[in-house]
């Protein structure tokens, strides 16, 4: 018999994709531009460490065992990244991707910032994964935190701290420097690594606090972080909002109170939520395309209402081709 507080862990992973779409699509947007921006820009925003959390938890001690192990993992993804790839290659010949080809740019999205908005998670986990199998096997546990650390502050201030940064020459130029190979620091460089050693770090650790104190230093974080982004939002800091200091001690007790837990499973929930992740944007533009012709703005106008249409098409398309899938077999 299943244990009353165990915390199916591909419920979370969907539930973390949800707000992954959330950023992309301005739910409350209609409701109020600066409640929207706290929720889809500040507080969502640990949706994508989640995810990489889990990695690291679930593969990081494996590889560093078995390399061959991390080599596969590299082919899965690489094959997901290329699937991905084609699906968006018609909408990117029809936004005009290809009008001002260069190959230095090509090149770039491929290993960098996705040739497609969300596409850039794909090379970034790579990387990212590479990295801290580079760093853990050649240093020490605090000089590897120490160097991870490092990294994810020379893109925080790339990030949300630029607008600081910026008025500093000799930053601006080390970072102008940085964006003319990728666009953001939110890459596999700088923004990957930490999350990915955290669930490292937290499979490695033993259970030392209670879920109590783990819930409240959650929420003494979560709200910290919220007052961050609100503070860089007012003073117009941000270039980008994947990274802020309090996203970490965030994460770390949020991955920390679902690990107290019992964990259960679910492949098909998880897939759902990979699947979710990599074809929302299609419906974004997909839907908003069918209500113009079918004149139905109106309906989609309400940000919410545009959120769950993207959301439940989604998920129905993804059960229609699973089904379909599942006959063929």
């Amino acid at each position: 018999m299943e244990k009353q507080n165990a915390i199916n862990m591909d419920i979370c992973r969907l539930l973390a994709a949800f707000m992954i779409v959330a950023i992309h699509v301005y739910p409350f947007e209609t409701i109020s531009p600066r409640l929207d921006y706290f929720f889809t820009r500040v507080i969502f925003r640990i949706a994508v460490p989640f995810f990489l959390m889990l990695t690291g938890y679930f593969l990081i001690p494996k590889m560093l065992k078995d390399k061959r192990i991390l080599i596969r993992y590299t082919k899965k993804i690489v094959k997901l990244y290329m699937i991905s790839m084609l699906i968006y290659l018609p909408l990117n010949i029809y936004m005009g991707y290809f009008h001002q080809f260069s190959l230095f740019n090509f090149i770039k999205d491929i290993f960098f910032d996705g040739t497609f908005y969300h596409l850039w998670y794909f090379p970034a986990l790579l990387l990212g994964l590479w990295l801290n199998y580079a760093i853990l096997t050649k240093e020490k546990q605090k000089i590897s935190f120490l160097l991870i650390l490092l990294l994810f502050l020379i893109g925080l201030l790339g990030d949300s701290y630029y607008g600081v940064i910026s008025k500093i020459s000799v930053l601006r130029s080390f970072y102008d420097c940085l964006f003319y190979f990728f666009d953001y620091t939110r890459n596999g460089f700088f923004y990957i690594p930490i999350f990915l050693y955290i669930g490292y770090v937290i499979y490695c650790t033993d259970r030392t606090l209670s879920v109590k104190k783990n819930f409240s230093l959650l929420l003494v974080s979560l709200i910290l972080m919220g007052i961050e982004g609100m503070i860089l939002y007012q003073f117009k800091i941000p270039r980008h909002t994947s990274m802020y200091f309090f996203l970490i001690p965030t994460a770390y007790f949020l991955f920390s109170f679902l690990r107290e837990r019992e964990w259960k499973r679910n492949k098909k929930v998880c897939h759902m939520a990979t699947w979710l992740y990599i074809l929302h944007p299609l419906f974004i533009v997909l839907i908003r395309f069918l209500f113009k012709i079918f004149r139905l703005q109106v309906i989609i106008e309400n940000s919410l209402i545009y959120y769950f249409i993207v959301v439940l098409s989604t998920l129905i398309f993804i059960c229609i081709i699973e089904k379909i899938i599942k006959r063929r077999e």
